[in-house]
């Protein structure tokens, strides 16, 4: 018989078995995401009508072979910035990663369906409409920066920062940071599948691969220890910080001006 956690509440279940209230708020989760989703494109649809004149290929939902092109490469380049960085990083400290035997493919692909739908509903607010809507008004630049305050002030109340001056500073400044690329990547692909992309693929790496989430708790990776064995000097220490709040957003800003750069010149 399965052991429940002391925290869980069962309950009776149709069938006689017992269904815990955790279980209960994780469906609930996922449907509040879908029902958000199908929400959010109705009003995207209805914006772009009304206020537009136009319909949801403005914003690029309508998937193309550049689109799904577009979505791979954004899931790729953060997956392979993140892999580079943690493994770099645990040579240094020598604390290597290693699997969590605990982990199987059904809680990998749970966790990638949940992943897959926060980020689209979260693209779909800040990337969406509303930014398509800004940057026709205003310009690319002033919508780009609206776009990536919003998204750094929704993470305040994410993640229940509101209060803590400190640490909604480093909120605004790394979540915003990561909002203008990814309103950057909406803005010169004029789709919202290379944001998505790469907004999946950076939340997968951390979340996911490496375990950094405490919502999500143990996935795949785990640290071999629980401290670090070796403590960097200051002068590998404040590059390894710097990448770590900053690297992805730079790295990717740059990646992003050279693919569109490429593709202009290309035939």
């Amino acid at each position: 018989m399965k052991a429940y956690d002391k925290g869980d509440i069962c309950t009776p279940f149709a069938n006689g078995g017992l269904f815990t209230i955790t279980k209960v708020i994780s469906l609930f989760r996922k449907a509040h995401l879908m029902y958000g989703i199908l929400i959010e494109l109705l009003l995207s649809y209805l914006l772009l009508k009304y206020l537009a004149k136009t319909n949801l290929q403005a914003i690029g939902f309508l998937p193309s072979g550049i689109h799904l092109l577009q979505l791979l490469v954004g899931i790729l380049w953060a997956v392979l910035y993140h892999c580079c960085f943690e493994y770099g990083l645990s040579l240094l400290v020598h604390n290597p990663w290693k699997l969590n035997p605990a982990y199987g493919i059904p809680d990998f692909w749970s966790s990638f369906a949940y992943l897959l739908r926060s980020v689209v509903y979260e693209e779909l607010i800040f990337r969406g409409a509303l930014l398509y809507l800004l940057i026709q008004r205003f310009g690319g630049r002033l919508a780009m920066l609206v776009s990536a305050l919003s998204f750094g002030v929704y993470h305040w109340f994410a993640w229940q920062a509101w209060g803590n001056p400190a640490q909604m500073l480093m909120i605004l400044a790394t979540t915003g940071s990561v909002g203008f690329v990814f309103a950057y990547a909406f803005y010169r692909s004029r789709s919202v599948y290379l944001p998505i992309g790469l907004h999946f693929g950076n939340n997968l790496s951390a979340m996911v691969i490496f375990s950094k989430s405490d919502m999500l708790g143990k996935q795949l990776l785990l640290k071999q220890f629980v401290h670090d064995p070796v403590v960097p000097n200051a002068l590998i220490s404040l590059p390894a910080l710097f990448l770590h709040f900053a690297g992805f957003q730079l790295l990717t800003w740059l990646m992003l001006k050279w693919y569109f750069s490429w593709r202009k010149l290309a035939p």
